[in-house]
């Protein structure tokens, strides 16, 4: 059985392969490493999923002409704003197209100051060239970049023999206040235009992920107050 430490590490894991998905455009070496991730996993549209495109796209370069055309070519007709504020702040009706918000809202500043507070420093990550010149806090990536980096803090502090709950207080407000806000809403946009199918999958995994996280999060606040009260 893995110690918390252990699991913590584990978590950190999951959370930077799942950043890396929309942080970097897609490579080889990135495809081979989600792929042999994806037959651990119970997830057989991700399997499917890339067995097409590695049938059909061998050198990736309809995926990574897909990775332009959703995240960064607003004129593309298949674009869709992987930050924050821009996909909660979206007008949406049914038969007509989505209008999406301003990339900067009170949330994205309160996102800021999280970073400043546990000390996340994005310009530091590996990333798309032109989106670390965005500087634009609220990607999906970055917000999942930051959740690994609070799972490396917890995980170390479990090694010292320190207090890890005000790490994990941390993480429940990137999940509750920020990431189990939007993904949600960020794969039904991705469904209705994403032609590969391959960034729908990975965004539905990291949603489906973050629900698991903000609920195991919850369960242990729960614990933790019954046991002071």
């Amino acid at each position: 059985m893995l110690g918390k430490a252990e699991i913590a590490w584990e978590r950190a894991k999951i959370y930077e392969l799942l950043s890396g998905v929309f942080l970097k455009e897609p490579s080889p070496e990135i495809f081979s490493l989600l792929k042999k991730w994806g037959t651990t996993l119970d997830n057989p549209q991700i399997i499917r999923t890339m067995e097409k495109i590695q049938e059909n796209d061998p050198e990736l370069e309809e995926l990574t002409q897909e990775y332009y055309d959703l995240f960064f070519v607003p004129v593309s007709g298949i674009f869709v704003p992987p930050f924050e504020a821009a996909i909660r702040g979206a007008q949406r009706e049914k038969g007509r197209k989505t209008k999406f918000g301003s990339y900067w809202r009170q949330t994205t500043v309160a996102l800021s100051h999280l970073y400043e507070q546990i000390g996340f420093v994005t310009q530091d990550l590996q990333m798309f060239e032109p989106l670390k010149a965005m500087r634009i806090p609220d990607h999906i990536g970055l917000e999942l970049s930051a959740m690994a980096y609070l799972c490396r803090v917890e995980a170390r502090r479990y090694q010292e023999g320190q207090n890890s709950e005000p790490i994990q207080y941390l993480e429940r407000i990137l999940l509750e206040e920020h990431l189990n806000q939007w993904l949600d809403l960020f794969v039904e946009d991705l469904k209705e235009v994403d032609r590969t199918g391959f960034y729908t999958a990975f965004a539905s995994l990291a949603a489906e992920f973050c629900r698991l996280e903000g609920a195991e999060l919850s369960d242990t606040k729960l614990l933790l107050n019954s046991l002071l009260t």
